[in-house]
């Protein structure tokens, strides 16, 4: 007598070879069944449920002994009173439900967000006598669904706040220039001033579209190193050189002079190396010199760049690699400087991190093997 149990008359194949269809057993199909992580439930049309594998145990928390023979409104939240009934009425109908999300309440009372695909169970005359639904716990998806929608939002209402304001200054400061060019007795340093203001709002929006580039880069995975024999000691020298200068402020550089040459993305490196000093820079005293201490060893490259500024709370020093994220004490910047600068680190095998100065202040600690 053939086995006409739901779920199993489906599966084998009459055509199969004698010890295929001995391996294809009703134990071994419900050993799968069981072994499986998604919920694989049977269940009457009624809704008394009939069958539940570990998985289900794992989604919903019930042991087989505690709910088979209950009714799987149970695991219905009771704000959707419709979806039930709705369900078992297209199951009675003949309809199969794929990949349906919805949420399931577990046995310690805690919301579950599943994707469950029902389909209806018939016997060898083709009567529907059940259904069999198969689960899949997608929480994390979903949580990472609304961190990414958030992200995203974060993303268009800060690019959107921060393109504006040099726009404004580009936008007026070309009607001036404009207005001042159409007098027969235009003022030239005033035009040349105008010029200089436009350039720099241009260079600044030049810089946050690099970055937003770059985030795109980075998690599409298609922000590539063009890697080259580098000294690191002189890059880090010539960048503090060329900040100080341009800033007024007094940078201290201590280590040698030059190192063995690492193989880095020099460009990359001295984008790194450009925001974690422009930083010190920007959040530190006027009045007090940046250090920069360099530490060779046989190999990597360390460097760091210390300021006496307020510093940055415990609570925030992973905080500030994310993006978008700002200080709280502060809100100067759009939050993505150091998000950029600690992926292209660690591209390169290196690390970024942030810890507090003996005597006050943040400590930037950037570290990079010489190999790649």
């Amino acid at each position: 007598m053939s086995d006409t149990r739901p779920g199993y008359a489906s599966v084998m194949k009459t055509d199969a070879p004698e010890d295929a269809k001995q391996a294809w057993s009703p134990e071994y199909l419900a050993a799968i069944v069981d072994s499986s992580d998604d919920a694989i439930i049977g269940k009457t049309l009624d809704g008394t449920i009939i069958s539940w594998n570990r998985g289900a145990e794992r989604i919903y928390g019930y042991t087989a002994d505690e709910i088979v023979g209950r009714p799987i409104s149970l695991l219905v939240p009771i704000d959707r009173p419709n979806e039930l009934p709705g369900i078992l009425d297209r199951l009675g109908r003949g309809e199969r439900i794929d990949h349906y999300k919805t949420t399931r309440i577990r046995k310690d009372g805690r919301r579950v967000e599943i994707s469950v695909s029902i389909s209806p169970v018939r016997d060898a005359d083709g009567t529907i006598i059940g259904a069999s639904a198969i689960a899949r716990d997608i929480s994390e998806q979903e949580r990472a669904i609304e961190e990414a929608l958030r992200l995203r939002e974060d993303f268009i209402a800060i690019a959107a706040h921060e393109l504006r304001t040099p726009m404004t200054t580009v936008f007026a400061r070309l009607q001036l220039a404009e207005r001042r060019l159409s007098r027969e007795d235009y003022d030239h340093d005033a035009l040349r001033r105008d010029v200089a203001i436009v350039r720099k709002g241009a260079d600044r929006l030049r810089g946050l579209l690099e970055r937003l580039l770059d985030i795109s880069r980075i998690r599409s995975g298609r922000l590539a190193l063009d890697r080259a024999p580098t000294d690191v000691a002189a890059l880090t020298r010539r960048v503090a050189g060329e900040l100080a200068e341009n800033a007024g402020q007094e940078i201290t550089v201590r280590g040698p002079e030059s190192s063995a040459e690492a193989d880095v993305d020099p460009v990359r490196i001295e984008e790194v190396l450009t925001n974690l000093i422009d930083n010190a820079i920007k959040y530190g005293p006027g009045n007090q010199p940046i250090e920069i201490d360099i530490v060779e060893e046989p190999s990597l490259v360390r460097v760091s760049v210390s300021d006496r500024g307020p510093g940055v709370a415990p609570e925030e020093r992973d905080l500030i690699f994310e993006p978008f994220h700002r200080a709280s004490r502060d809100p100067r910047g759009v939050g993505l400087g150091l998000h950029v600068a600690r992926e292209i680190v660690r591209l390169h095998r290196g690390s970024l991190t942030v810890e507090e100065r003996a005597g006050g202040g943040a400590k930037f600690v950037l570290v990079l093997p010489k190999t790649a």
